[in-house]
């Protein structure tokens, strides 16, 4: 508890006792007076006077205290106030080293806000254990994240729940690059600044220790949404090769009404010349028969 918080705390039990021993203390003064007989000092005028200026001085004294605690509310209100406004529009910009779903061994950093307000002026800072800032070139791991535009030159806005990933290393292009080959020794702070719209500063950090993925395994052969969205385009290749169809050029036959006028003009015709074919038989048939019964 602070010494303000102390005080306020006092304050009340103070004025109350002070509250009750002031008449407390009038009324045993006239009872002692009364027994050591000083009538001739005090009379019924001063006494009166004085029992009214003690209850005054009470009603003076808890003025100022209520007064005081009324001020001590209204600070109490404006400060809660304002910090219900500065969490409405609080940004909370974290960065996350995460694996790829396409393979385990690849990994991607994530930078996201999480609060409720826009992030604005973010920066990001390397450090090493002791606390010292790594700048580019000095640290081979460091300089995968600063390959970054982001990480090294920082972000102007980022906004409520946006999310900016990129892949930064693969673990199997570590063993050329960290010193004595040994993958999980890597151990640096990623420290982050930036603002709300009001220009507010806020900070945060990530520790990367790569020892922490030591030991680390993968069952089931990576994302099963990935490994289904790759079978599907595997299929449709070959369905492709076997069709001859690209999936990059759409055939489309489209059936108008000329297309059904069309068709029904030419079975008109090939019903009217089924017609003539079939009259032109019957009448070849009957010219035979005629002249056999006129021999």
């Amino acid at each position: 508890m602070t010494n303000r918080a102390q005080e306020k705390g006092l304050i009340p039990l103070v004025a109350v006792s002070a509250i009750v021993a002031a008449p407390l203390l009038v009324i045993i003064g006239i009872v002692i007076g009364s027994q050591i007989q000083l009538s001739n000092f005090l009379s019924s005028d001063s006494l009166s006077s004085w029992i009214s200026a003690a209850a005054t001085v009470a009603i003076a004294v808890l003025t100022f205290v209520l007064a005081k605690e009324t001020w001590y509310l209204r600070e109490a209100q404006i400060e809660q106030v304002n910090e219900l406004r500065r969490e409405s529009i609080r940004p909370n910009v974290s960065i996350a080293l995460t694996n790829s779903p396409i393979s385990f061994n690849l990994m991607v950093v994530e930078v996201s806000n999480l609060g409720r307000g826009i992030a604005r002026n973010i920066r990001f800072g390397f450090f090493d254990k002791s606390g010292s800032p790594i700048n580019a070139g000095e640290d081979s791991i460091v300089d995968e994240f600063l390959k970054l535009h982001i990480l090294s030159e920082g972000m102007h806005t980022l906004g409520i729940g946006q999310k900016v990933s990129s892949f930064v290393f693969s673990f199997f292009d570590l063993k050329g690059k960290v010193k004595g080959g040994d993958i999980f020794s890597p151990f640096f702070t990623i420290a982050i600044s930036y603002e709300d719209t009001e220009g507010t500063p806020y900070t945060n950090e990530l520790t990367v220790d790569f020892a922490e993925f030591k030991g680390i395994s993968e069952l089931g052969g990576g994302d099963p949404l990935y490994n289904i969205s790759n079978d599907i385009k595997k299929l449709r290749e070959k369905f492709e090769q076997v069709t001859g169809i690209s999936s990059k050029r759409i055939h489309v036959e489209v059936y108008t009404a000329e297309d059904r006028e069309r068709e029904q003009r030419e079975r008109d015709e090939w019903l009217t010349e089924q017609r003539k074919k079939a009259e032109e038989g019957a009448n070849n048939e009957i010219q035979p028969t005629t002249n056999a019964a006129a021999d």
